[in-house]
């Protein structure tokens, strides 16, 4: 297809756990023109595995970056926050550790831990702002419990909001802070008309895009297993939505998700 692509987000641990092998999932998405994933932890064994992940399959033409970090609705977890964070203190000098995440609130699955949710938010966003470490908030019916923690650490923690599902102005809002918005699969779906005006409204340079494999496989692909070989579809998406030309569209949103990447653009705003 003639573009380089980044897949900000992917859980190389889980599609192997569904039966694909990884150096034949990241075979196909270098074929497609993925030279770089961030494989993404989400409690202690994950974000071990994390790393791992990388030093084992990084090659010249493929990279793959993680992410230390404790999802919301890994509530029994918790009481292992300090360990992930000390995790994550021991790999500061790791060029492929690129971020804290996932984290965030999710009160869709269980509103009863919200409270708990939010004090490890708070926990994991100060570590960030700490050690200059960007953070991958993962949000879900919790908008303005995440806004308003972002919002506490506004100039000091920095990231993106993965997987995004909510609607323009809440974008925006985010963007205002400081955090990039990562569009997954859902924003090809027809359905997700509030995702495809944040996508087409937003500034560019506040764009990232992402599989969330093996989850969200974009159309034509959806209620398949995903992997990174399908972000090309999430991009040509974004062709469909922007005014830009779709040269500038690639380069800006492969540059984003460089910076990202590297920690080499802590506050973008």
């Amino acid at each position: 297809m003639g573009y380089s692509l980044i897949d900000t987000h992917c859980h190389l641990d889980i599609i192997q756990e569904q039966g694909q092998n990884i150096a034949d999932s990241l075979a196909k998405s270098r074929m497609a023109g993925v030279d770089r994933i961030v494989q993404i932890g989400i409690d202690l064994p994950s974000s071990k595995q994390a790393i791992a992940i990388s030093k084992e399959f990084s090659t010249e033409d493929l990279s793959i970056h993680y992410a230390i970090g404790c999802h919301p609705t890994e509530t029994h977890e918790f009481p292992n926050a300090d360990s992930i964070l000390e995790l994550a203190k021991a790999n500061l000098e790791d060029p492929n550790f690129s971020a804290i995440g996932e984290i965030g609130v999710d009160l869709y699955h269980d509103a009863s831990t919200k409270l708990a949710q939010n004090e490890v938010l708070r926990k994991f966003l100060d570590f960030s702002a700490n050690h200059a470490l960007p953070v991958v908030i993962h949000s879900r019916d919790a908008f303005e419990d995440t806004y308003q923690a972002l919002k506490e650490f506004k100039s000091k923690a920095f990231g993106v909001i993965h997987c995004f599902t909510y609607d323009y102005e809440s974008a925006k809002r985010f963007v205002d802070l400081g955090y990039y918005i990562s569009f997954s699969g859902i924003v090809t779906f027809k359905s997700a008309t509030d995702i495809q005006e944040a996508a087409k409204k937003i500034p560019l340079e506040s764009i990232l895009i992402e599989t969330d494999a093996p989850f969200l496989a974009p159309m034509p692909n959806r209620g398949k297993r995903n992997d990174s070989s399908n972000l090309p579809y999430v991009l040509e998406k974004m062709f469909s939505l922007r005014e830009e030309p779709n040269q500038i569209v690639t380069e800006s949103i492969y540059q984003n998700s460089i910076k990202f990447t590297e920690r080499k653009a802590y506050y973008h705003a």
